[in-house]
């Protein structure tokens, strides 16, 4: 019988979505591996070298691995708010998010940039104190030939995605209380829960009506602000306006699946056309790179940039039904390695960026060229993280109940 129309075990984690984070944090490590080899844009390590094939990799990254991210986050916050209740799960989640994240940004991320800063950009060498309480934190007068304006200036790079995860969760905490107050009791006990599985007409269709959703909304937002367009707002809140409508998106779709059981009702030969989708996108988006005259742009009123906003959205759908119909019917369970490696998935997202940036300066001038370096520091920085977090990080008292 296929998994879509068997009732999930209300008392247990889904594995296959265990091992759906597994691949996304490992596909995190090697995007950022490939930084300095395959962007114009910041990173913590500049490099001369340049590969269009990683470049194209991050366009197929971008389209969909952050919003799958946000997807399976938002299937389980139901949960997590029904056990915890709304004010408890917001200090939970400020707890397990904040202890790592002003450990990485207060602790590790400065040094990094202090070295970026005075090996890429020849800034005067300072003292590393007055770097960090003029230049990054903002408590005292930048050092002497530093140019910027005064004031904070964290960097939280990657750690960005769990910056809007905690807004999003923290609003959707909100709406449960107010219901709460609304219904005058603690919706604590779901309907319920649905066992018959989807009838695929239905399933296309509303993949088909998501995907036109998020084309024309990431669009309509691209007119204003274009892949890439960062922004800090309040001095530490980072967001990218071109991809905020997938990631609300699927943030929500993944709260009202939690409620209906989408995952395990979804029918798999539904999902298995979705991931052909997704991979026909990928051929064609590697196909530019060979000269297929697609014009695709990352932003304004364009038809290169409908072309942008249309294809990302039907790589996103594709991949997001098409990985976890995947990994539902063929990868439903885990091996002692598997739990151990999505145990410290999470751990590894946040603090897989010292690793890798150490790596790319250690091979710098080593001759391995864009795609060696490439492939050199995604597989090492997989290799060394993931032991890193289970045997070192995950084993501090500060870090292991967060991580």
């Amino acid at each position: 019988m296929s998994a879509a129309a068997t009732p999930a075990k209300a008392s247990s984690r889904l594995a296959y979505i265990d091992n759906v984070r597994i691949f996304l944090a490992m596909l995190v490590v090697a995007h950022h591996a490939g930084q300095p080899y395959g962007s114009d844009g910041w990173w913590l390590f500049q490099s001369p070298l340049r590969s269009n094939w990683i470049h194209l990799f991050f366009g197929v990254n971008e389209a969909f691995f952050m919003g799958l991210f946000f997807l399976m986050a938002g299937y389980f916050h139901p949960g997590s708010v029904d056990r915890k209740g709304p004010a408890r799960f917001v200090l939970d989640r400020l707890w397990r998010f904040g202890v790592p994240a002003a450990v990485m940004v207060l602790g590790i991320t400065p040094v990094f940039i202090y070295f970026h800063e005075v090996l890429f950009k020849h800034l005067p060498a300072c003292g590393y104190v007055d770097f960090l309480k003029g230049a990054y934190l903002g408590l005292a007068d930048r050092p002497l030939g530093w140019p910027g304006e005064h004031g904070i200036h964290l960097e939280f790079i990657h750690l960005w995605f769990i910056e809007n995860l905690f807004i999003f969760g923290g609003v959707y905490a909100l709406y449960r209380a107010l219901h709460r107050l609304v219904v005058g009791k603690r919706d604590s006990a779901p309907a319920p829960r649905l066992t018959a599985a989807i009838g695929p007409r239905t399933a296309h269709l509303a993949l088909a009506g998501l995907t036109l959703w998020l084309a024309a909304t990431t669009f309509l937002i691209r007119i204003w602000w274009s892949v890439d367009d960062w922004k800090v707002l309040l001095a530490i809140w980072e967001i990218e306006f071109a991809h905020l409508p997938q990631y609300v998106t699927m943030f929500a779709l993944g709260v009202v699946a939690a409620r209906r059981n989408w995952f395990q009702r979804f029918p798999a030969r539904v999902g298995w056309t979705w991931l052909g989708i997704g991979l026909a996108c990928v051929a064609v988006w590697m196909a530019r790179g060979a000269g297929l005259p697609l014009p695709i742009w990352t932003g304004g009123f364009s038809v290169a940039a409908a072309n942008r906003a249309a294809w990302e959205a039907l790589l996103c759908v594709g991949f997001c039904a098409g990985l976890l119909t995947l990994t539902r019917e063929r990868l439903p369970r885990q091996t002692p390695l598997m739990k151990i490696l999505s145990d410290n998935a999470f751990a590894v997202y946040v603090f897989h960026v010292p690793v890798v940036t150490l790596l790319q300066y250690a091979l710098a001038g080593s001759g391995l060229g864009a795609l060696g370096s490439f492939f050199t520091v995604t597989v090492l920085g997989i290799g060394l993280t993931f032991p890193l977090t289970h045997y070192v990080l995950r084993r501090l008292p500060l870090l292991k109940q967060a991580l």
